[in-house]
């Protein structure tokens, strides 16, 4: 008898379901509860949903099914928008937050749901064509006003989460035809760069207003987007001191993080190689496709904000006041880190020599890749140069370097300096780093033309700046050298004339104008000096181009086009050479020093002749359209994947509105 009673209780705990289960239940089957209660919707806004239940029983649906029940989705969806325009009380407050939820659990579901059954559409199935304009102007009027007014914190959070999810329904953007209704939507845009205009709204939810910002200045980048134009025109100084202290923000705890990461760990090479697995997501196939915990979506971000609007680059040097953590998408962290005060310039460069301490893969290389985009923009803005090289503006920047074989890793203990400084010796350690037979060639062709902008600036504005050219020259020699020993390999691949003619115009840079940016008469010295210490390269290399411009080959013509810069080098040895070993021979000397050598070429200056070409100082202006479009177009499918993956794993505290403690 017992056992029966047992089995008999067993059986009904079994087959209770939670109401709001049921409700789902009575939706997904074509019933409409309302019909027999008129107060049903209020009341199923008060009960506490279950998204991840509505979005499994949603992508069950075959698309027969869809097509039968889409008036239960589409009221179902409607009433949510209803909700969250009723008056401002307590209750209130939790039926907003519950109808967001519901939003999430019907767009996830109706997405998987899509995703299998091709021919449908997601703003068709939550709204339909004829009412998208009225339903998505109502959610955007209502979450502006949530956003922009006296709500508690986890009703925005709410709020934010159900856009973005949105948002971010398609990997490809342009697919997404509710962003078409969004961007055009003048109030919530303003309402988003209010947010990040206020201290306090900016901590808590900066991060995830860029992404938004983001998505909606990259949807449909081919035709004009209001967003972008926005963007553009913003000229509000608390607004942009916002939006670039959000991206301090996020970047400094991505630098505390592997500072702290390589900190606890025994070993350099542990920690890092720790710190970089955990970037990355992982997908079906075992390959490292997306970057998780790298702040991507906050450097195209940036890249936007510097790319479109002139007024943001007054921002990169302020230093950033609340030292509060940002808000992020990314994993949670238990115990807030505290960031000290820095500026974002400050903050990205050594951001930047952290991820460029490992391009292995597409993923890391791409992420390198938009920070160079970024410093590419930053370098030939003239207001950006002309706050680098103020010598009355100094910083202590820490370069973060990998360990070699013919060098120990130790803490960068420079002293302050004009940032102009640190982004050379940035860019000196990324070309020092990465000569490997998987030459990372377009990132090497960045980063020499970064330099090429920065040496432009300093040539025109007769800048002199304070700093070890040397390690530069070094720098430059050192992948001539590479790129002659590894030729037969390296042309196979790419031209690597090209990446050679950048470095000689450099080089030509230096002799024909370096008098108008060197600091120093010594400085031109020791670059004649390193010029005739590194002559054999210069041999080997004029060697090299000659052997390919008398070919009619595909590197007929940038081997020319070395060749020809290679005159003034040339110049320079056949010049100096004879006159060094006259020298030796008097003095009776095998081996002469350096302050012998320059001596030598301080007296025989006058009797040297050079040819000054025009071409050394004029670049290409950094352009996205055409040859960067592909590829932003991939970063944004990373952002919205990394974006979704983030969200999924967000838990919002709700318990301040449960408990009336607000």
């Amino acid at each position: 008898m017992s056992l029966r009673k047992t089995s008999t209780h067993s059986l009904g705990k079994k087959q209770l379901k939670e109401k709001i289960i049921q409700i789902y239940e009575q939706l997904l089957q074509g019933e409409d509860p309302s019909l027999s209660n008129s107060n049903f919707w209020d009341e199923f806004f008060l009960l506490k949903p279950k998204p991840s239940v509505l979005e499994t029983e949603l992508s069950k649906l075959r698309g027969d099914q869809l097509n039968y029940l889409k008036p239960i989705i589409r009221s179902l969806f409607t009433h949510c928008v209803s909700v969250l325009g009723e008056s401002n009380s307590n209750s209130h407050h939790i039926k907003i937050c519950n109808s967001f939820q519901t939003m999430v659990g019907l767009v996830d579901g109706v997405v998987k749901l899509i995703k299998t059954e091709f021919g449908y559409d997601l703003l068709d199935a939550l709204m339909g064509f004829e009412s998208a304009t009225r339903v998505i102007n109502d959610l955007l009027h209502n979450s502006s006003t949530i956003l922009t007014g006296e709500y508690p914190k986890c009703v925005k959070q709410s709020c934010i989460h159900a856009l973005l999810m949105i948002m971010t329904s398609t990997e490809i953007i342009s697919k997404n035809k509710i962003m078409e209704y969004i961007v055009t939507n003048q109030t919530f845009l303003e309402s988003i760069f209010w947010l990040l205009s206020q201290t306090d709204t900016r901590i808590e939810f900066g991060h995830d207003c860029l992404i938004i910002v983001t998505l909606l200045v990259n949807f449909e980048k081919d035709r004009p987007n209001d967003c972008a134009v926005r963007l553009s025109l913003v000229d509000d100084h608390l607004t942009l001191n916002g939006y670039s202290q959000a991206i301090t923000a996020g970047l400094s705890e991505f630098c505390m993080q592997h500072t702290l990461s390589s900190e606890s760990n025994s070993g350099w090479l542990h920690s890092f190689t720790s710190m970089v697995g955990s970037m990355f997501i992982t997908d079906e196939h075992g390959k490292n496709e997306s970057l998780c915990g790298t702040k991507v979506g906050l450097l195209v971000a940036f890249y936007e904000a510097i790319h479109l609007n002139r007024n943001f680059m007054t921002t990169l040097a302020n230093t950033k006041t609340d030292t509060s953590p940002c808000n992020t998408l990314a994993q949670n962290v238990s115990s807030p880190i505290q960031m000290p005060p820095s500026n974002l310039l400050v903050t990205f460069l050594e951001y930047s020599s952290i991820v460029m301490q490992d391009i292995k893969t597409e993923s890391s290389s791409n992420l390198v890749k938009l920070c160079f985009i970024i410093l590419t923009c930053i370098a030939e803005d003239q207001y950006a140069n002309a706050l680098m090289s103020d010598p009355h503006l100094v910083f202590r920047v820490q370069i973060h370097r990998v360990p070699m074989r013919h060098r120990k890793i130790s803490q960068d203990l420079s002293p302050p300096m004009p940032l102009v400084c640190a982004l050379l010796d940035l860019m000196v350690e990324f070309l020092m780093t990465h000569l490997t037979k998987r030459l990372p060639y377009d990132i090497y062709m960045q980063s020499v033309g970064i330099i090429h902008r920065l040496l432009c600036y300093q040539k025109k504005s007769r800048t002199k700046i304070s700093h070890d050219w040397r390690q530069l020259w070094s720098a430059f020699f050192t992948v001539l050298k590479f790129l002659i020993s590894n030729e037969a390999s390296l042309l196979k691949k790419f031209d690597i004339f090209q990446l050679a003619l950048q470095i000689v115009n450099m080089v030509n840079l230096f002799i024909t104008y370096g008098d108008t940016f060197l600091l120093t008469a010594a400085s031109y010295d020791e670059l004649y000096y390193e010029i005739i210490r590194c002559q054999q390269t210069f041999e080997c290399l004029y060697s090299l181009t000659a052997r390919y411009a008398s070919n009619s080959g595909d590197f007929q013509s940038s081997a020319s086009k070395l060749s020809f810069a290679l005159v003034n080098v040339r110049a320079i040895l056949t010049h100096f050479t004879p006159k060094i070993d006259e020298f030796l021979t008097s003095q009776n000397i095998s081996t002469p020093t350096e302050e012998q050598i320059i001596e030598v070429v301080r007296e025989n200056y006058e009797s040297l002749t050079l040819k000054i070409p025009d071409s050394f100082d004029q670049f290409e202006r950094f352009s996205e359209v055409p040859k960067y479009s592909s590829f932003f177009t991939s970063i944004i499918r990373v952002v919205i994947k990394d974006t979704r993956y983030n969200l999924s794993g967000k838990a919002i505290d709700f318990s301040p509105i449960l408990t009336g403690d607000q």
